[in-house]
């Protein structure tokens, strides 16, 4: 069996509701998900997008009250899967059908200057991943992890109604494990989000957000070679929020 080289997929991280605000919300969206593989004797590149979903709920654990900062409380639970069909260098037709969730638990401690917030966060990132692959046979690639996820971002209102809260994180993506007999390393892994949020009513909020991952190399476990060059991947979803 050949060997997968590199994969690039990592969902949205992004919270659209807005800070310091209780809440629990639910999105609909698409991932795009990238699947490239490499060795001496060709390589192959999927690239599929497929159905995303995710909840999500936010609780201010401390106010301050007359002083301006805050600490939220954040949870979510993201699933997504998308399947793909290319021919490699040689002609072989490659088919890729991915399976990802993610649950994240994220303190964001935040410091409240009126319209404009500033914010870092801090917490673990569980990803489970699986890749079922055919081609000329069979393989299976998979990964599962917790990992430690840190950022920083600001929120600014735009008016009454409208908020923005674009945001930068770092975190690593899991080994993965394919059955036929190979490790590739996880890698580090950037994502940028730009959520944003509009004010419907006293209770609720419409909200819309878009990510941007990209990650460095996979490496193989025994080579320690690079084989592949990662890209970006994406997801773009809307939703509602509702406060309590």
């Amino acid at each position: 069996m050949k060997k997968l080289f590199a994969l690039l997929l990592l969902p949205s991280i992004a919270f659209a509701g807005k800070i310091g605000e209780n809440y629990v919300g639910v999105e609909l969206g698409t991932s795009n998900i990238d699947f490239t593989y490499a060795e001496a004797a060709g390589s192959v590149s999927t690239d599929g997008d497929g159905f995303s979903w995710a909840i999500s709920g936010n609780y201010n654990l401390y106010n301050a009250g007359t002083e301006n900062y805050g600490l939220d409380l954040g949870l979510s639970y993201f699933n997504t899967s998308a399947d793909d069909t290319a021919s490699d260098t040689g002609g072989t037709k490659w088919t890729t059908d991915t399976d990802l969730s993610v649950f994240s638990l994220i303190l964001r401690p935040y410091y409240d200057l009126g319209s404009f917030k500033i914010f870092a966060d801090l917490g673990l990132f569980n990803q489970d991943i699986e890749i079922d692959i055919k081609h000329s046979s069979t393989d299976k690639a998979s990964g599962d992890s917790s990992e430690f996820l840190y950022g920083v971002g600001f929120e600014l209102d735009l008016g009454e109604k409208f908020s923005i809260q674009p945001s930068v994180a770092w975190t690593e993506s899991p080994n993965l494990i394919v059955a036929s007999g190979s490790t590739l390393l996880g890698s580090d892994t950037v994502t940028f989000a730009i959520p944003v949020s509009y004010r419907y009513s006293k209770n609720i909020d419409i909200t819309a957000s878009y990510s941007s991952v990209s990650n460095d190399d996979f490496v193989h476990s025994t080579t320690k070679t690079t084989k592949a060059n990662s890209e970006p991947t994406s997801t773009l979803a809307i939703g509602i929020d509702y406060k309590f």
